[in-house]
């Protein structure tokens, strides 16, 4: 019996010792880690809005990618921009709103994870029977 277990320590000692000796194996990756761990792209969208229209450029981005968006209120008159909605599908939020005084700037990080085109408006009573208030936005 104490054969067997000397003949075990043994083994388990040589088992250790290169490791502590600085010794270098090398190493396999596991197949469900990421190749980079670079982060996800950034799609600087910019949004000018006049008292009858909004401007958006690009009008897309990638998914997965997280979207600046930069939003400019040129026009004489407080606006509100809303993209996509507060609620989507499983009740996660898809979408933002923003309200702006007059020459005001705000930017509003999203990221882009939903799939689709995703509407966006200003939802003022004086905004909303203007067609150039809308337009969309698309995750490709």
């Amino acid at each position: 019996m104490k054969g067997r277990l000397l003949g075990l320590v043994a083994v388990s000692a040589v088992a250790v010792v290169p490791a502590a000796h600085g010794s270098r194996q090398p190493v396999t990756m596991p197949a469900t880690m990421p190749a980079t761990t670079a982060p996800p792209p950034i799609v600087n969208v910019k949004v000018t809005i006049t008292d009858s229209r909004i401007n958006m450029h690009p009008k897309r981005g990638q998914r997965g990618a997280i979207g600046r968006f930069i939003l400019l209120n040129v026009g004489a008159k407080p606006h509100t921009f809303t993209l996509g909605h507060k609620r989507h599908g499983t009740g996660t939020q898809t979408g933002f709103t923003k309200a702006l005084r007059p020459g005001a700037q705000s930017i509003h990080v999203f990221y882009l994870d939903y799939r689709g085109k995703l509407p966006y408006l200003s939802p003022l009573p004086a905004d909303r029977s203007k067609p150039g208030m809308r337009g969309t936005f698309t995750i490709y």
